[in-house]
């Protein structure tokens, strides 16, 4: 239990009006006999008014000297956290010319939202169908009255040879899951395909596609339920082109991946690869006689073969690590997009000379990282760095510090904390981006316009932007530093891991549960315990009391907790974040009902309370 703090003055304006009331009465006693409506009553009125003011500001001081002291930890506030997300830019589908390219920094527009795109886009007329080759079992093929004996005899199979029958899926991606857990060689196959008004243009539009870079937006199943994450690293997706050997069978060639923001599919992100320069490796695979489609090595068909003659080229996607791999879309044309705005070459100030200047910033929630400033000297600009501490610094250090919530920047003294901005020296700042925040979190199709993009430029919004957090409030940080200074942003004993957990401004964890040497198996028989290093964290998200509805924590919540507490443990640390497994348990209850016609309202509300009494969450 805290202290109590007693108020430095307590009295109220109905006590000071007696009190000047009882004074008046003694030191000036002709006043006694005054009617209740003489204007001195007015007097001592606004003077206990005034004097109340004064009480409750005096009584505010031990607030200002504890966020003082607050201040003096040089613990910040939050700032607030960008969503981030894919959109999708197509080009025209009248032209085999590529168009102009989508630059870095584009900006986007969703209602009032101002959004950022990340990376340069060469935009094509490609559309994508995902497949996978599906296995059938017996019964599958019992139901459509072929037999394991009928595809021997169809194929021409040798005796002892065994057919691997499968169907052609179509997964659509954003509207469900692409998955390989029933996949015959677990990999997916991406059809490109050109726009049905360039179909006698095929052999252009291939052309064309030689050699460019085409990006491959990706994003994880997060919403799934998750069971255990204990690495985040990025894994190896392979990328193959589908081309043909001398003998016409099908190979598969693979393609330089330029860059991955996705880790391999393990977050929302884009796959840049690179087409080879030669043309005539790309392949439609239309097959004429549809018995071959898809046998062997060869991609599986398409269920509209007026589209199958129009493909471009084939794509396959595997990963060796994990063969039955799970995502959530995949999508040609994309792009990364933050949720902030991209403020560029602006004049913000003019150096003063004097020590300590401070330059506002014409924007908030300024991402820090971001921030490019130059002040010119002999008419050249010279970049400065950012520091969190000016104190310390050379007197001729080109440094400042940034107040990112408030959007203002400090320059030094030019004796021990840095240099001081030459007087009348233009400050510009060449780039930063500012925003962010839960608004920026866009459901798909949200997202509509390029600001001064190029007619040529088809905008789609697929996949939502996720992730983007609210500047932290005063209030909230005050909860927060007395926990921090009992962790210091460390996870080290049971209680830290807790607290850490639990307090994550990445996404919401109602319960957290800490298990030392607890290394999990595949199931609760196979786990060990006592294993050295080893630490495992089991989590609940928030959800409301319901019969049969536990709290299952999502594929995401496991990584976004694994991923905040990775940055915190020790060093040699093992650490597991996991989903506890629930045991069903059975209850019986009677109840002697005092009122027969409540019959029915008191057994529910002996369930309600009942539901509540064993829900694993507070206050459960």
């Amino acid at each position: 239990m805290p202290l109590p703090v007693p108020n430095l003055d307590d009295r109220r304006f109905d006590d000071l009006v007696a009190e000047a009331k009882a004074r008046l009465a003694v030191h000036l006693p002709e006043l006694t006999q005054i009617a209740p409506g003489d204007p001195v009553h007015s007097f001592i009125d606004l003077f206990a008014w005034l004097t109340e003011t004064i009480l409750y500001r005096a009584n505010l001081i031990p607030e200002r000297q504890r966020r003082v002291f607050l201040n003096l930890l040089q613990i910040p506030l939050r700032p607030a956290r960008a969503a981030r997300g894919l959109v999708c830019v197509d080009a025209s589908p009248t032209s085999v010319l590529l168009p102009q390219l989508l630059p870095d920094g584009s900006q986007l527009k969703a209602g009032k939202h101002a959004l950022t795109t990340v990376g340069v886009l060469q935009p094509t007329c490609l559309s994508l169908q995902v497949l996978v080759k599906q296995k059938l079992a017996s019964s599958d093929l019992t139901a459509l009255g072929i037999s394991l004996q009928d595809l021997a005899d169809q194929f021409g199979l040798r005796k002892g040879e065994t057919p691997t029958p499968f169907q052609p899926r179509r997964l659509v991606p954003g509207s469900e899951l692409l998955d390989l857990e029933d996949s015959l060689d677990s990999a997916f196959y991406l059809a490109c395909i050109a726009p049905k008004q360039l179909e006698k243009q095929l052999m252009l539009v291939r052309q064309n596609l030689a050699g460019v870079i085409l990006n491959v937006a990706i994003a994880p199943a997060d919403n799934l339920t998750g069971e255990a994450v204990n690495e985040l690293n990025p894994r190896k997706l392979v990328w193959e082109l589908a081309s043909t050997g001398e003998a016409g069978e099908a190979i598969y060639l693979p393609l330089d991946v330029l860059a991955d923001s996705s880790g391999g599919g393990r977050q929302s992100g884009v796959v840049r690869l690179r087409l080879p320069k030669n043309h005539g490796l790309f392949h439609s695979f239309a097959q004429t006689d549809p018995m071959f489609s898809g046998v062997g090595e060869q991609p599986p068909e398409l269920a509209d073969r007026v589209e199958a003659s129009r493909v471009a080229l084939w794509l396959r996607l595997r990963c060796p690590e994990h063969p039955k791999l799970r995502l959530g879309y995949l999508g040609l044309n994309g792009v990364d997009v933050l949720a902030q705005g991209l403020k560029q070459d602006l004049i913000v100030g003019l150096g003063n000379g004097q020590p300590d200047q401070v330059i506002a910033l014409p924007d908030r929630q300024i991402e820090a990282a971001t921030l490019q400033l130059d002040v010119e000297e002999n008419g050249a600009w010279v970049r400065w760095q950012r520091v969190d501490f000016l104190a310390g610094q050379a007197a001729d250090a080109n440094v400042y510090t940034l107040d990112a919530q408030s959007g203002y920047v400090y320059f030094g003294d030019g004796v021990s904390a840095g240099r001081r901005p030459p007087s009348g020296a233009r400050v510009r700042i060449a780039a930063y981006l500012f925003g962010g925040g839960r608004d920026g979190n866009l459901a798909a199709g949200l997202i509509k316009e390029i600001v001064n993009g190029s007619p040529r430029h088809k905008l789609r919004h697929e996949w939502p932007l996720t992730g983007g957090l609210d500047a932290e409030s005063v209030e909230q940080a005050e909860k927060r530093i007395p926990q921090f200074l009992t962790h210091r942003n460390r996870a080290v004993t049971q209680t830290d891991f807790k607290r850490i957990a639990e307090a994550n401004p990445v996404n919401p964890v109602a319960r957290a549960e800490v298990k030392v040497g607890f290394l999990p198996g595949a199931n609760i028989a196979a786990a060990r315990e006592g294993v050295p290093g080893v630490v495992s964290l089991f989590v609940l998200p928030p959800g409301a009391p319901a019969l049969g509805h536990t709290p299952k924590p999502t594929q995401g919540l496991l990584k976004d907790v694994f991923g905040y507490l990775l940055n915190r443990v020790l060093i040699g640390t093992e650490l597991y974040v996991l989903s506890p497994e629930f045991i069903p348990v059975a209850i019986g209850v009677t109840v002697q009902l005092r009122d027969a016609e409540t019959e029915q309202q008191t057994l529910q509300d002996v369930q309600y309370a009942l539901v509540d009494y064993l829900w694993p969450l507070a206050p459960g």
